[in-house]
């Protein structure tokens, strides 16, 4: 049976039931008990002392599981295509882009680096149609989720998801026919695109995040759903080089399609609203989605004038969360084209690199919560300060790499790298009113969803010029604009130094 929206869950430390409402987490108790003698308190039908800290992670990772086991073998089929329907070599010829062996001779090399320039175009295409709309779809979904709740923007996200990989299921079967243009690989993106993609996906988690945990929790709560994000991404790139290897690509997608089919399964009966129902509007959710006046509230608010330094501090973290993502972005483009080039990799190579990052980044940031925050007080900005200081080191090294070892050093280095969004965002929470915490989120993930019009075309353009004699050129860039977050988030530092007397600037600086 799906779950019962109008019942509480328990999320407190004291294990004393609470319901999920975000304005409450802010209240005194005496607007606390007003607001209890409005909602009804029903008898649970379960004990949700259990979802205490696993309420929404299982959902994100298997999403993001199915998610990356696609990954690489998408970018291998439209290799392959490009190369017999594009270029117009034999099968033989192109066999080897299909990931699954290596074939090293002169020949070979030459056919992918002309592929590649191709393929690159499409990749950089994807990019841009997986941002452009969603930023636009984000910027009326944070104020409507503000008053209608959570729940349906993850479940109309999971539902794109999994819609457009039973597109990709639908393509793969008919290139095991006939070939076609690789093009048409890009119609597997447009359901995840008109339901908001990888922007409302995020949007939705944060705020419900912030829903549900306590603030001095807050920043742990996003460090563990950025850890089951991270273990999903490792188990599908583990997996799939391997599950590539036994079956096919066909196969494969359809494995992936299960995993999503699961993941909305999960949210559909075992997710609850985070907002109390009786707070909700009625009438048309549709209606109000297309309003105009959402996305005037939004910039209203994120323009606003506020106490002390609040609006700098808010437009600060927004940008670099916003290069950031501009920087992963961009090597994602061209990391696996970068990867086959200069250290001619596998599918195989490339998904156990990528998951032994995944790894080091999990174990780092949990470590580092753990030993830094828990134990030494390491405030939530110095967190983010060395989060970064560990990118820009990471990327240096993946840039002067020379022998693929040189790789996982630089991956080593940056083992703290998964903290930087986490915290990030925490700072937001704290800084920005509970009530206005949705607005924020969307605009940032707008701004984020933006960076590949600019990410994509710049790596692909400097990939392009240099992959002949400097393939790894372009993580110069990613290194510089790491140093650059640095510096903004060491300016909210400073801030805070001199400003510690507020109860705002007490919580992100302890």
């Amino acid at each position: 049976m799906p779950r019962n929206d109008t019942e509480p869950l328990v999320v407190s430390d004291d294990e004393a039931p609470r319901t999920l409402d975000a304005a409450a987490t802010e209240k005194t108790s005496a607007s606390s008990s007003s607001a209890d003698e409005e909602v009804p308190h029903l008898p649970p039908a379960l004990d949700y002392n259990s979802y205490r800290w696993f309420i929404l992670e299982p959902a994100v990772f298997l999403m993001f599981f199915a998610r990356y086991l696609i990954g690489a073998v998408y970018q291998n089929q439209i290799l392959y295509q490009t190369c017999v329907t594009i270029m117009k070599y034999n099968a033989t010829e192109c066999e080897p882009l299909l990931g699954i062996n290596r074939d090293e001779s002169e020949a070979s090399k030459k056919i992918e680096v002309q592929v590649q320039e191709y393929s690159a175009n499409i990749m950089m295409t994807t990019s841009l149609l997986e941002s452009i709309i969603p930023a636009f779809v984000s910027l009326f979904l944070g104020p409507w989720s503000d008053k209608f709740g959570r729940r349906p923007i993850l479940l109309t996200t999971f539902t794109g998801y999994l819609t457009g990989s039973i597109i990709l299921i639908i393509i793969t079967r008919i290139t095991m026919f006939t070939n076609i243009s690789p093009w048409w690989f890009l119609l597997s993106s447009v359901p995840s695109v008109l339901s908001g993609g990888t922007c409302a996906l995020i949007t939705g988690i944060y705020c419900y995040i912030s829903d549900v945990a306590k603030e001095r929790n807050r920043a742990m709560r996003m460090v563990l759903n950025e850890a089951s994000l991270c273990t999903g991404m490792m188990f599908g790139n583990v997996a799939s080089g391997y599950i590539y290897a036994a079956t096919d690509a066909f196969t494969l997608f359809f494995i992936a399609s299960c995993l999503m089919g699961l993941a909305l399964m999960y949210v559909y009966i075992w997710v609850p609203e985070s907002l109390v129902l009786d707070h909700i509007p009625t009438g048309s959710r549709i209606r109000e989605f297309f309003r105009f006046d959402l996305v005037k509230d939004l910039v209203r608010t994120c323009f606003q004038r506020r106490p002390n330094f609040d609006r700098a501090i808010i437009w600060l973290t927004m940008i670099a969360l916003t290069i950031a993502i501009f920087d992963m972005e961009g090597e994602g483009t061209v990391n696996y084209m970068f990867m086959r080039e200069q250290f001619d990799w596998t599918i195989k190579d490339f998904s156990l690199f990528n998951a032994s990052r995944i790894v080091i980044q999990i174990v780092g940031s949990i470590v580092g919560m753990v030993v830094l925050r828990r134990v030494l007080k390491l405030s939530i900005i110095t967190m983010a300060m060395l989060s970064l200081a560990c990118c820009v080191l990471e990327s240096t090294v993946r840039a002067t790499a020379v022998y693929w070892q040189e790789m996982y050093v630089g991956m080593t280095l940056g083992m703290m790298r998964g903290v930087m969004g986490p915290m990030c965002r925490a700072i937001l929470s704290h800084v920005a009113p509970s009530t206005e915490v949705g607005k924020i989120f969307a605009l940032t993930t707008s701004m984020e969803s933006v960076s590949p019009l600019g990410a994509a075309p710049l790596y692909t353009t400097v990939y392009k010029a240099t992959v002949e004699f400097y393939p790894g050129a372009f993580n110069f860039i990613s290194a510089v604009l790491y140093f650059l977050c640095y510096v903004l988030i060491a300016i909210i530092f400073g801030i805070q130094k001199s400003m510690g007397s507020s109860s705002v600037y007490q919580a992100i600086g302890s």
